[in-house]
């Protein structure tokens, strides 16, 4: 389906389940007047039981209260009131019905976390995909009164946007929640970023959402792209953590952290390619990856590890340069093994780790005043190449133990 023209929405068009793509043409321009998002595709979650039984981790069998409910090939939220630690936010995960036993049900993949207090089922029905494309643009009459997300999916198989500008609003720019996969490729920018009403992301992969790919260009925005929890279901509350998401896109010019996860997320997998902004990408959700990429010119760290994490972020291969005065290239709060790093300064730090963290390998070269810093306890640092630019290749705090240091470091 094409559209073609200028149109002003005053309400939010939640797009038919039969149509599947929407065009853009060249010249069509959407602007959404008041608060409300734009285009919605939309699901449901609907609670169906509390099952009286753990869902360990690791799993793919789980007991359930009444089998006869289930059907194989559906969809759920398995989900409790447990939260990931250091946060209010309950998690839970989207799984697929393999097949169903005369009391419990075999799922498509095993859970990353135990569901143990009043663990519960909900059923997903996912939505078609919507593929919205073209070269058109989805903006706001008056970004200062817009708070709701420009676009928004909720529950939908692979839901798709390419090629489009979405543009000039107050809120979110693409708001993905409860999806199952989906690919944001597309042109983000110039969202309000103010830190108290205005919070200007990107793109929001929030919930149980699994598989979504995040890229295209995106630029003055708060984050890029960041993980959040999921919107409110009733019977459930707010469940569900973003799982095996894919962060790459083109991050510039941002108010805060380029790329970043709040605390929900597991399995995120970012692909820097950052230039300038408030920081590179910033960790607070557990088991993240960051592989390879670049991170430049900004005016905060280039990767930081938050403390709350307690699964250890794993950062190989990337590059990091040309920070701003002071900044370090790797701050590491919460722990994290960092393989291979390639790291160019002119003042600051190379790598800080407080605990529980390791470095192997990579170089630090620059004219910065510190190399490796050790902050706390139990950290390893083997075959890190420290140029002799640097004023103090490796310095250890007075409260660090117990760190295991390759003397060549010095």
């Amino acid at each position: 389906m094409a559209i073609r023209g200028n149109y002003v929405l005053d309400n939010e068009i939640v797009v038919p389940a039969n149509v599947r793509q929407l065009e853009l043409t060249p010249g069509t321009t959407l602007r959404i007047r008041g608060d409300h998002p734009g285009l919605s595709r939309l699901g449901d979650v609907t609670f169906r039981e509390v099952t009286g039984f753990d869902m360990p981790t690791g799993t793919t069998t789980i007991a359930v209260g009444s089998a006869r409910d289930y059907t194989a090939g559906e969809w759920l939220l398995l989900s409790g009131a447990d939260v990931v630690s250091d946060s209010p936010d309950r998690y839970g995960y989207l799984r697929q019905v393999v097949s169903v036993a005369e009391s419990s049900i075999v799922i498509d993949r095993p859970l990353p976390r135990a569901i143990v207090k009043a663990a519960r089922t909900s059923l997903v029905e996912l939505a078609p995909s919507l593929w919205i494309t073209g070269t058109g643009t989805i903006t706001s009459t008056d970004p200062a009164m817009m708070f709701s997300p420009l676009l928004r999916f909720i529950a939908v198989e692979s839901p798709r946007v390419t090629g489009v500008s979405v543009t000039h609003s107050g809120g979110t720019g693409i708001s993905v929640s409860h999806c199952e996969g989906g690919e944001i490729l597309c042109s983000i920018s110039d969202l309000l970023d103010d830190g108290e009403k205005h919070f200007g992301y990107g793109v929001s992969v929030s919930g149980a959402s699994r598989g979504v790919r995040v890229g295209g260009d995106i630029s003055r925005v708060r984050h890029a792209v960041t993980t959040n929890p999921g919107p409110l279901i009733d019977g459930v509350g707010q469940a569900g953590e973003p799982e095996d998401c894919v962060f790459a896109p083109l991050a510039t010019d941002c108010s805060n952290k380029s790329v970043d996860t709040h605390r929900l997320g597991w399995g995120t997998i970012i692909l820097p390619n950052v230039v300038r902004g408030n920081g590179g990408v910033q960790v607070r959700a557990d088991n993240t990856i960051i592989r390879g990429g670049t991170i430049t010119d900004c005016s905060g760290p280039g990767i930081t590890v938050g403390s709350r994490v307690a699964v250890s972020a794993t950062i190989r291969d990337v590059s990091i340069s040309d920070l701003s005065v002071g900044q370090t290239g790797i701050l590491c709060s919460g722990p994290a093994d960092i393989v291979d790093p390639t790291i160019v300064l002119t003042s600051g730090t190379g790598i800080s780790l407080r605990n529980d963290s390791s470095v192997r390998g990579g170089s630090i070269t620059g004219t910065l005043r510190q190399g490796v810093v050790l902050i706390g306890s139990n950290n390893i640092v083997s075959g890190v190449s420290v140029s002799d630019d640097v004023a103090h290749k490796l310095v250890e705090g007075p409260v660090a133990s117990s760190n295991k240091v390759d003397t060549a470091i010095q």
